[in-house]
């Protein structure tokens, strides 16, 4: 049956019914992006400038704790400044009427102890406050005698008292990290900040703030420092209302950016990093002592800063809305020609469904009058006939009765792949004895050559699909192909090849692909009885769900069909076995008249 032309139009001319409904949405469409994206964009603007003016206020609460963090150490050094000897009431009593300020977990104080006077103050001190002595934390975390340094930084009072695991005595420079900052603020005069580290006893992550004493002689006589829980000083210093609507990482970048602590500037204000996370994000920079920290502000997940910015949906919401509506409208006033269009194209469906039918019913008709005819020939006139005219007739009767049961198989695998239920097995299968078994089924094996390659040429495949395909390729060469024809097994990679061989002229280049397309054939003479122009389709479909494939070419005068099945189990997606049928398997004599015919294949 030939191909209906413009079998594809219905669904073409489907679309160029909705087609200018589709540019009216299109249109509208993309006005109500641009319009979306302008007001997107300027309400964008808006928030950026709040979430501004928030970060601003967040950053200053968090200067501001600071400050007080601050001004409690410079308080604290100005009562060992102003008495040459604080005892530890004092010491209590000032720190219990100052208040410790928010973040602060504790407040020490050290003094500079030369390894040469270590021993005279650990005497000193145990006279004052029995059992104390100076010690460090090993890695373990248990209290050690400290290891011998040129200089000590004890920590002679400390309070709250039972805080932190009670440090009284740890020296202050003994935990990694920290002498570096104690030196410094022991030889430049001023505040020191570490960045945030583990603390020595809890392992509580927090910063340590060292400010200098300056004793009578105006060297450095001692360090007041506390341990800073940046976590607390925030939740006591960011106002309620801006902790609702904002979200922010603060980092310590000073040694991340070269010279940055040296800065004369007190405030930088400047994005010196990239800052963390995405989207709408306000950053500014801070001096903390020594140190310098960089604050990332976004807005709070649902927070009121960003309620205008869903807004701006309705814009977009609204606008397709009246594109639909257009696009409706549009569409209203084509529909009445596009259901005449459908109408017609429903009719010349319903015509192809004629020609096909009448193709099919003309190529099962023609070897069953054949099987008729010689039946009723030798049911009525047996006794007339002689034994070899019985034979003939019995061999025609089986050749047509071949021909449609191939017809048949043809028509079941077509029917079975559109509704779905076309399965196949995948178990080993001796390609040899398959193409034996279809040569000697045609009664040819006398005459076809079978050539393997390897000692043993096992794929995985469904056995009597694999012959089904191969009948189908066989037949070709005998009906269209040259007098020479051979089968050819051998290894190509991890598969195995079938190849079906003739001499014949082959077919023009432009078929090499349409000849496996359902109902196509490429030849210009009459069909033969059988050709319905199925055979190629169902081969290349039945190979490709064995997880195989087939294929035509032309090389060194020679047309070749080659069959490819993997060696190996296919995937696991590959069609699984419920359904294996088979050619009845009838001998039939070989025309080779046929091989005087135009070159021309059958799909």
């Amino acid at each position: 049956m030939r191909r209906r032309r413009g079998s594809g139009h219905p669904e073409k001319r489907r679309f160029l019914g909705w087609r200018p409904a589709i540019v009216v949405f299109g249109v509208v469409a993309v006005l109500s992006v641009v319009a979306t994206v302008v007001t997107q964009r300027l309400v964008d603007r808006q928030i950026e400038a709040r979430l501004a003016l928030n970060g601003e206020a967040l950053v200053a609460s968090i200067q501001e704790g600071m400050q007080d963090v601050g001004h409690y150490l410079a308080a604290l050094g100005g009562l060992f400044q102003a008495s040459q000897e604080v005892t530890a009431d004092e010491y209590r009593r000032f720190t219990s009427n100052m208040k410790l300020q928010a973040g602060m977990a504790g407040i020490a104080y050290m003094p500079v102890v030369d390894a040469a006077d270590l021993g005279a103050f650990e005497e000193q001190m145990a006279a004052k406050i029995p059992g104390y002595e100076v010690f460090e934390i090993d890695a373990e975390g248990n209290r050690v005698p400290v290891q011998h340094r040129d200089m000590y930084f004890p920590i002679q009072y400390f309070e709250p008292s039972d805080a932190l695991g009670r440090p009284l005595g740890l020296d202050a420079g003994s935990p990694p990290g920290r002498l570096p900052y104690l030196m410094e603020a022991l030889t430049s005069g001023r505040t020191v900040a570490t960045p945030l580290v583990p603390l020595a006893i809890t392992g509580e992550e927090a910063f340590i703030v060292y400010r200098p004493v300056i004793g009578a002689s105006g060297t450095v006589e001692a360090l007041v420092g506390s341990p800073v829980l940046l976590a607390d000083l925030m939740s006591d210093w960011v106002p309620s209302g801006l902790a609702s609507v904002l979200e922010w990482t603060v980092r310590d970048i000073t040694d991340q950016v070269p010279n940055l602590a040296g800065s004369a500037s007190p405030d930088l204000h400047l994005q010196l990093l990239p800052p963390v996370g995405k989207g709408m994000v306000h950053t500014d920079t801070i001096r903390v002592a020594s140190r310098i920290w960089q604050v990332d502000v976004t807005p709070a997940a649902g927070s009121r800063l960003l309620a205008d910015r869903y807004q701006t949906h309705w814009i977009l919401f609204a606008g397709l809305a009246i594109g639909l509506m257009a696009a409706a409208a549009v569409y209203a006033f084509s529909h009445r020609s596009e259901a005449m269009r459908q109408v017609e194209a429903l009719t010349e469906v319903l015509d192809a469904k004629d020609q096909f039918i009448a193709s099919v019913s003309h190529e099962l008709r023609t070897p069953l009058t054949g099987v008729l005819g010689f039946a009723e020939v030798l049911r009525d006139q047996a006794a007339r006939l002689s034994p070899d005219e019985r034979d003939e007739m019995v061999a025609a009767i089986a050749d047509e009765a071949s021909d449609l049961a191939r017809i048949i198989d043809d028509l079941l695998v077509m029917g079975r792949a559109e509704h779905g239920t076309l399965t196949v097995v995948a178990v080993p299968v001796d390609l040899r004895a398959q193409a034996a078994q279809v040569l000697e089924g045609l009664n040819l094996a006398a005459e076809i050559p079978i050539e393997v390659t390897l000692p043993d040429a096992r794929a995985v495949a469904d056995p009597g699909r694999v012959r089904q395909i191969i009948r189908n390729l066989v037949t070709n060469a005998v009906v269209y192909g040259g007098p020479n024809i051979r089968v050819v097994i051998e290894p190509v990679g991890e598969t195995l090849v079938v190849k079906v061989i003739d001499d014949g002229a082959g077919i023009p280049p432009e078929h090499s692909e349409k000849i496996f397309q359902p109902y196509y054939r490429s030849h210009t003479t009459a069909g033969r009885p059988g050709s319905i122009g199925l055979g190629l389709s169902v081969s290349r479909m039945l190979a490709q769900r064995m997880g195989g494939d087939l294929s035509h070419r032309l090389a060194d005068g020679e047309t070749i069909f080659q069959l490819t099945l993997p060696a190996k189990a296919p995937r696991s997606d590959s069609p699984g076995l419920t359904d294996v049928t088979d050619t009845p398997k009838i001998r039939r004599s070989r025309d080779r008249s046929a091989s005087t015919r135009p070159r021309t294949y059958q799909s």
